[in-house]
């Protein structure tokens, strides 16, 4: 997709079932810790074009730099997806937020004034095959990014696993193109001055989000009659402003 002219009005949109929108509006955006995505691949891809005998050891260590990653992943296909209503509204009624990526970057600025030794990057993931011949040619697009220290940028002097664990949670098999997926990754291991890779336990983070921060939020098809309403008292009780919309698909 190609960028907008004003990259901060760039629209993002994620669908997700009805109790995660409650949720979000309760508690924050949610990033989850990138050890627990169940693609075999993620955070190894680039690693192996780079370095392709790693030894067991050197996996091993993949898997616990990528419990200090934390991953919230947005969609930019534009146009509604049927696919993603069915994936995500299949065992409920499914919402779809929509958020500018100016706001997103607004939100990852509040994070980070609030954790100093955290560090957020947002970028389009780029979907190769793990055996292409292109894929170290290949480097991550950072097309929106915030970094809270200066210093702490993707070539920055740091142990090869931590930044090209970061690198490589830009990357995914082509067999997931479908889900046009823009990431905001939050990282706590490049600012913190630890040295020794031990594993970090904690499953997930929150970023507060503001009142304002939707766009508008559509309704799964043919749930708009059933769920507006609801949806609308849920915006009112966290006081969240955002237009409720109709699917297109209806």
């Amino acid at each position: 997709m190609d960028k907008m002219n004003n990259k901060n009005d760039f629209r993002l949109t994620r669908y997700m079932p009805f109790y995660r929108f409650v949720d979000m509006c309760a508690n924050g955006l949610f990033l989850a810790a990138a050890s627990l995505f169940d693609d075999r691949w993620e955070g190894h891809i680039a690693i192996r074009s780079i370095k392709s005998d790693l030894s067991e050891d050197n996996l091993k260590n993949i898997e616990i730099m990528k419990t200090h990653f934390y991953i919230s992943s947005w969609y930019t296909g534009g146009e509604e997806s049927a696919a993603m209503w069915k994936i995500y509204g299949k065992d409920s009624s499914a919402i779809c937020v929509e958020i500018s990526i100016g706001e997103l970057m607004n939100i990852c600025r509040k994070y980070c004034r609030m954790n100093m030794n955290h560090n957020m990057i947002i970028g389009r993931i780029q979907y190769l095959r793990p055996d292409s011949d292109d894929l170290g040619n290949n480097k991550p697009k950072y097309e929106w990014d915030y970094w809270t220290e200066a210093n702490n940028a993707p070539q920055c002097n740091y142990n090869f696993l931590s930044v090209k664990t970061l690198q490589g949670l830009f990357f995914k098999h082509n067999a997931y193109s479908y889900e046009n997926e823009v990431r905001i990754i939050c990282d706590i291991f490049m600012g913190s001055g630890q040295k020794e890779i031990i594993v970090n336990d904690k499953k997930e983070i929150r970023a507060v989000l503001n009142n304002n921060s939707f766009s508008k939020i559509i309704l799964s098809p043919g749930k708009y009659d059933s769920m507006g309403k609801i949806v609308n008292g849920v915006l009112k009780q966290y006081g969240y402003n955002a237009e409720i919309k109709r699917s297109s698909l209806d």
